[in-house]
C-alpha cells in the first residue's frame, strides 16, 4: 500500500489552514498544519513532506525568508513550495520563484486551482524522485560493472602471467632434460680424457727424471725440450677437462627439475649460514684470503615461508662476491675486501642486500648477468651460478634480483622476497 501524500499548510490565519485542511484531505492528502515560519521550518526538517503550501505574509519570517531557509538544508531543499498569497504583483511573484519556489497561487484561491497545482507538482516530485532512483540505480551498477571489469582484468592477467609461467616451466623442464642427457652423455668420455691426462703427465715427469739421471747434458737437452713441452700440452689438456667437467656438474644442478619444499627459516640466520659455507669454502683453496663482513640484520624479520633452495642463491651471490673481491686483492696489496649484507622487512616484501668493494661489472655485462652460461670468469667461471639464483628468486619465489655496480668500485645485488609466497 503506497504511503499517504504529506503536505504542510502553513499560514498565520487559523481561517486559511482550516480550509486548506478540508480541500486537501478531501483528496486522501494527510494535512499538517503550522502558523508561523519558524515552526514550519522546524516541522520539515523534523518530517520532510511532500509538498509545502507556504503564505507570504507572516510576522516572524515571512514566506520568503522561510522558503530560502528550507532550500539551504540537505533535508528539505528538494520539496516544492507552492506560494499562497494576496500579493498579486509581479514583483513579488519574481521575488517568490527566485526564493526557490515552484508555483504562486493568489488569494483568493480557488479549490479547483489548488488541487490542480498541488496534483501537477506532487506528480513533478514522484517523477523527479524515480527520475533519482533510476540514476541512483544506474550509477551503482555502473560502479558494480566497473568493479567486475577491474576484477576480470586481474583475473585475465593472473591467468596469463600462470599460463607464461607453465609456458616457460615446461621449456625450463625440456631445456633440462636436454642438458641433462648431454650432460651425462659428455661425462663418461670426459672421465677418460681426464684420468689420461692426469696420467700422461705424471709418466712424463717421472720420463723426465729419468732422463737427467742417465742422459748427458748434451744429448738429453732437445729430447728434455720436447718432453716438457708433451708435459705442458697434457696439464693443459687435464686443466681444461677439469673445467668442462664443472661446466657438466653446474648443469646438472641447473636441470634438476624437481623444486624444493617450502619451509619457515629464521632468514638472518640462513643468510649468516649462507656467508660462512661460501666464505669458508673459498678459504679452504684460498688461505690467505680474508673479508671483513659489515653485517646489519633487521631483527623484526623472523622466520618466514621460504623455498629451500635459497640457501643456494645466497651462497652462489656471496661467492660472486668472495671472488671479485679476492681479484682485487690480487691487483693491490693494499686493498682491504669488505663486505656488507643487510636485511629488511619492508611492508611486503623482505629485502636482502649483498654488497662488496671488489672489482665490479662493467655497464654491457651487468645486462646479461643472469644469462646462462655468461661469465666474466675467464677460463674459470662456469656461468651458471648467477643463473641459478636469479632461477630461485625470480621463478621460485616470485620475487626481484638486480645488481648496480660500478667498475673497480663496487657491486651490489639486491634481493626481494615476497612475505607471503604465491
Amino acid at each position: 500500500m503506497a504511503a499517504q501524500i504529506n503536505i504542510l499548510a502553513v499560514d498565520d490565519k487559523p481561517d486559511n489552514l482550516r480550509l486548506l485542511s478540508k480541500m486537501l484531505t478531501g483528496e486522501a492528502y494527510k494535512v499538517r498544519k503550522v502558523t508561523s515560519g519558524r515552526l514550519a521550518i522546524e516541522a520539515a526538517r523534523l518530517n520532510p513532506p511532500d509538498l509545502i503550501l507556504l503564505d507570504i505574509m507572516m510576522p516572524d519570517l515571512d514566506g520568503y525568508q522561510v522558503c530560502e531557509a528550507l532550500k539551504q538544508q540537505p533535508e528539505t531543499r528538494d520539496i516544492p513550495v507552492i506560494f499562497l498569497s494576496a500579493l498579486d504583483d509581479q514583483a513579488n511573484k519574481v521575488k517568490a520563484f527566485v526564493a526557490g519556489g515552484v508555483d504562486y497561487v493568489t488569494k483568493p484561491f480557488q479549490q479547483e486551482e489548488v488541487l490542480a497545482r498541488v496534483r501537477t507538482h506532487l506528480q513533478i516530485r514522484q517523477l523527479n524522485q524515480s527520475l533519482q532512483a533510476q540514476n541512483l540505480q544506474l550509477q551503482t551498477e555502473v560502479t558494480q560493472r566497473q568493479q567486475t571489469e577491474a576484477e576480470l582484468q586481474i583475473t585475465l592477467q593472473e591467468l596469463r602471467d600462470t599460463q607464461a609461467q607453465i609456458i616457460v616451466k615446461e621449456k625450463l623442464a625440456s631445456l633440462g632434460a636436454l642438458m641433462a642427457g648431454i650432460a651425462h652423455e659428455l661425462r663418461n668420455p670426459l672421465n677418460f680424457v681426464n684420468n689420461y691426462a692426469e696420467g700422461s703427465v705424471e709418466l712424463l715427469n717421472e720420463l723426465l727424471e729419468d732422463l737427467n739421471s742417465t742422459l748427458n747434458e748434451p744429448d738429453s737437452a732437445e729430447l728434455q725440450e720436447r718432453l716438457i713441452e708433451l708435459r705442458d700440452n697434457a696439464l693443459a689438456i687435464h686443466q681444461h677437462g677439469q673445467r668442462a667437467e664443472r661446466i657438466i656438474n653446474s648443469m646438472m644442478q641447473h636441470a634438476r627439475s624437481l623444486p624444493s619444499e617450502q619451509q619457515r627459516v629464521a632468514l638472518n640466520q640462513l643468510v649468516e649460514e649462507s656467508f660462512k659455507l661460501a666464505y669458508h669454502s673459498r678459504r679452504s683453496n684460498l688461505p690467505d684470503f680474508r673479508v671483513t663482513l659489515n653485517a646489519n640484520y633487521d631483527p623484526s624479520i623472523g622466520q618466514i615461508e621460504l623455498f629451500a633452495d635459497l640457501s643456494r642463491a645466497l651462497i652462489n651471490l656471496i661467492d660472486n662476491a668472495c671472488y671479485a673481491l679476492y681479484k682485487k686483492q690480487q691487483q693491490d696489496a693494499a686493498f682491504q675486501p669488505m663486505l656488507q649484507i643487510t636485511t629488511r622487512r619492508l611492508p611486503s616484501q623482505i629485502e636482502i642486500r649483498i654488497r662488496d668493494n671488489g672489482t665490479g661489472i662493467d655497464a654491457d655485462a651487468q645486462s646479461r648477468i643472469f644469462d646462462p652460461f655468461f661469465t666474466t670468469k675467464a677460463n674459470e667461471g662456469t656461468g651458471l651460478g648467477l643463473s641459478i639464483a636469479h632461477d630461485i628468486v625470480v621463478g621460485q619465489h616470485r620475487g626481484n634480483l638486480s645488481v648496480i655496480s660500478e667498475l673497480d668500485n663496487y657491486t651490489e645485488f639486491t634481493l626481494l622476497l615476497p612475505l607471503n609466497l604465491p
